[in-house]
């Protein structure tokens, strides 16, 4: 019996703020990355998948009992798009470009 393979995903890291909000950041390889993020009553999951020329951001706000639909942006992807960042940064540089987006 051959033992378990590791998990695909990787915790990259977690981050805490003073003000109580948390990220946990994903990496399932080089182009794929999932941030859990939650704040009191706020939680919601952002999907990032990075092609050569463009990126697809998947957000889902769990926390949000009106609107429960996931929304999904593709767009080119900046050509500032940094890969190797902390958790907390790499989360406000998806929100920045959805909000550029919407």
């Amino acid at each position: 019996m051959s033992s378990p393979s590791p998990p695909l995903a990787r915790a990259d890291n977690t981050s805490a703020s003073p003000s109580g909000w948390t990220v946990d950041m994903h990496r399932y390889g080089p182009r794929v990355t999932l941030f859990d993020v939650r704040l009191a009553d706020y939680h919601e999951y952002m999907f990032v998948a990075l092609g050569d020329h463009s990126i697809s951001i998947t957000m889902l706000d769990t926390s949000n009992a009106y609107f429960r639909e996931p929304q999904t942006f593709t767009f080119a992807r900046p050509h500032d798009w940094d890969t190797d960042l902390p958790a907390d940064e790499a989360l406000i540089q998806v929100w920045q470009a959805v909000g550029v987006q919407r």
